[in-house]
């Protein structure tokens, strides 16, 4: 007996809700008459109909009470119970409760967790309920026909039962005759000669299946040994090939040991060349932009040494002069300016010699100093030339003379550009 057996008991039994209490202090002393009222209560729960006695006042009836409670329990619960401690009525006969209340608790249990799992699973059977009806519905009027046709069969038979029975009977009575038995006998043993025999033959065609495999088997382990005899041999002999083999392998290694070390002084090669032409471009775009930077500043100083040119010239030609000695000052003016034009050709042709010094005198690029200063010495002549009086004149000619050199400044830098471009 434990203190956690009958507490057990006593939660076993509040659950199954027997009508009393029990507390862990009812089994302290022996009390025969709570043993007594619990025992009878089970049984009644395995079997309603069973009667049990319920005199209990004296000894015998006491003894009667609990082999009876025993013997009920052995035959419906099949559990075997030990009536001395169960009689004794104290923390002993708890075990012996417990072995016939615990099959009750667990049914008890099962059966609420099939509840609860049959609950779960409503949904899930109401969802497929019209398919498996309709499956159950095609199931039933097949078992229906097969039903009705094994009944039928079966009332045939059972009309032939009476004849039947007496046929069987008559067989039984009847006496064993000896020559029957002999014959049957007989052909029994004639049955088992033939498959005696037959199983001789099997095993016999057997024995001739082994016996040729053997002979494949020892032909087959022969030429084995033969071909790795031939193989040793084979491993054993060095081929005439393999000096030429061996000569050719080292020059091929030596080949490629030059192919390795040429592709990689090439590789330094192109790399090295690739740096030389990245240099010399960085160079030529030097030269250029140094070029276009001294064409700009020369450009410029052209521009404002015309732009003087042309007021001295406006200043000039308030003065009054002939108007012959006009026209022989415009034809010097035109042979001058052919002049000019051939010596900017010549000096279009010429490269610049240096870039970063300062251009002096006329000698930089292409003689354009050089027509700066020759218009330097034909301002003076032109005013002297144009110091009478015509007015009008003089002014056709100035801008007949700025034209020409308008389109001279456009051919020297149209010369210019190209130059830019092949260089």
């Amino acid at each position: 007996m434990t203190y956690r057996d009958i507490s057990h008991l006593c939660e076993m039994t509040r659950v199954l809700s027997y009508p009393r209490l029990i507390s862990m202090e009812n089994f302290r002393q022996p009390n025969f008459r709570l043993v007594a009222e619990l025992m009878a209560w089970l049984v009644k729960q395995y079997d309603p109909l069973s009667e049990v006695p319920t005199e209990i006042e004296r000894e015998q009836d006491r003894v009667l009470f609990i082999r009876t409670v025993a013997q009920i329990i052995a035959t419906k619960a099949h559990v075997k119970l030990n009536t001395k401690k169960l009689y004794q009525a104290d923390g002993y006969a708890v075990k012996e409760i417990l072995k016939v209340i615990t099959p009750l608790y667990k049914a008890l249990r099962d059966s609420e967790s099939k509840e609860l799992d049959d609950e779960d699973d409503l949904d899930h059977r109401y969802r497929y309920a019209m398919n498996d009806d309709i499956g159950i519905l095609k199931t039933a009027r097949s078992l229906c026909s097969t039903i009705t046709q094994k009944g039928a069969n079966l009332h045939e038979l059972l009309g032939k039962e009476v004849e039947a029975r007496e046929s069987r009977q008559g067989v039984k009575n009847r006496e064993a005759v000896l020559t029957d038995v002999r014959d049957g006998i007989k052909e029994a043993e004639n049955a088992a000669k033939t498959e005696v025999g037959k199983y001789d033959k099997l095993v016999a065609n057997v024995q001739i299946d082994e016996v040729a495999l053997d002979e494949k088997i020892a032909k087959r382990l022969e030429e084995k040994d033969r071909h790795q005899r031939r193989l040793d041999m084979l491993k054993s002999v060095r081929p005439s090939f393999m000096n030429d083999f061996e000569k050719l392998e080292t020059d091929l290694n030596g080949l490629y040991e030059d192919y390795v070390l040429k592709y990689r002084i090439l590789s330094y090669l192109e790399k090295e060349l690739e740096g030389h032409f990245r240099n010399q471009r960085e160079k030529v775009q030097e030269v250029s932009r140094h070029y276009m930077q001294a064409i700009n500043s020369q450009m410029t100083e052209q521009d404002q040494q015309r732009f003087s040119r042309q007021l001295q010239e406006h200043n000039d030609d308030i003065g009054v002069q002939s108007d012959e000695e006009d026209s022989d000052e415009d034809d010097d003016d035109e042979d001058e300016d052919d002049e000019d034009e051939g010596q900017d050709d010549d000096g279009m042709d010429q490269a610049p010699t240096s870039h970063g010094n300062k251009l002096t005198n006329g000698k930089g690029y292409g003689g354009m100093t050089g027509d700066l200063s020759d218009d330097d010495q034909e301002a003076p002549r032109g005013g002297r030339g144009r110091g009478g009086g015509h007015p009008g004149m003089d002014d056709e000619d100035d801008e007949d003379v700025r034209g020409r050199r308008k389109q001279q400044r456009r051919q020297q830098r149209a010369t210019f550009d190209d130059d830019d471009e092949n260089f």
